[in-house]
């Protein structure tokens, strides 16, 4: 049997999940402002592993949340995701946290414009269609009423990550659209982790990085 153990620490969740041919066997997450991701990554893993009577070794793959998020929680992941795959030889597989977002709302069969806050009314974007094929690339935006109605069209929904920026996204559009709000959540990585793995599409350990997308605004 394949097993997977999904992470995800783009945000404030630390979130840790194992799967096995698309279908959850056991998950943790945690939102914790103070980004003690390193302990509660560690920690959360050896517990899950150790209740399903597996080890390292017995994962065929490791998927880890790409970014675009939070720089520190974003590091953290990738030291965990590859010091776990580099001495024991498994897949990495590597996922964007706007695509895992946008992942959660999919059976809305619409095309799904992700934001991911990031400091102010700058936040993370990226467009998907409703099979997950991607529209937009990931960039960061300053976003208004002029930019959303640029975007959006009749046949689109908008999530984000957390329930203050539903409510300034949904203060701000002119069109009558669906705001979902969603914690980035190594759930929702699943189904993409395994369709991943079925094509065998992994990531080079040795140079797959977080997505950093720069800031329009540092100069």
């Amino acid at each position: 049997m394949s097993f997977i153990l999904n992470l995800e620490t783009s945000s404030k969740n630390c979130s840790v999940c194992l799967s096995s041919k698309g279908k959850l066997i056991q998950s943790f997450d945690s939102e914790d402002d103070s980004y003690r991701h390193s302990e509660l990554l560690t920690s959360s893993i050896r517990d899950i592993l150790n209740e399903n009577n597996l080890g390292v070794k017995d994962l065929s793959a490791v998927s880890i949340g790409i970014g675009p998020g939070s720089f520190t929680g974003l590091r953290i992941g990738f030291s965990v995701a590859k010091g776990l795959c580099y001495p024991h030889n498994i897949n990495l597989i590597g996922i964007s946290s706007l695509k895992i977002i946008a992942n959660s709302v999919i059976k809305e069969n619409k095309n799904i414009i992700s934001l991911i806050k990031d400091k102010g009314e700058h936040y993370y974007i990226s467009k998907y269609s409703s099979d997950l094929i991607e529209i937009m690339q990931p960039k960061i935006q300053l976003i208004d009423s002029d930019y959303m109605s640029s975007i959006l069209d009749k046949e689109s929904i908008i999530v984000v990550n957390s329930n203050e920026s539903k409510e300034f996204i949904s203060q701000i559009i002119k069109e009558k659209t669906k705001v979902f709000s969603r914690t980035i959540s190594s759930i929702d990585m699943i189904s993409l982790s395994n369709k991943s793995f079925e094509e065998k599409k992994f990531e080079d350990i040795a140079y797959i990085e977080p997505m950093y997308v720069k800031k329009p605004y540092v100069s």
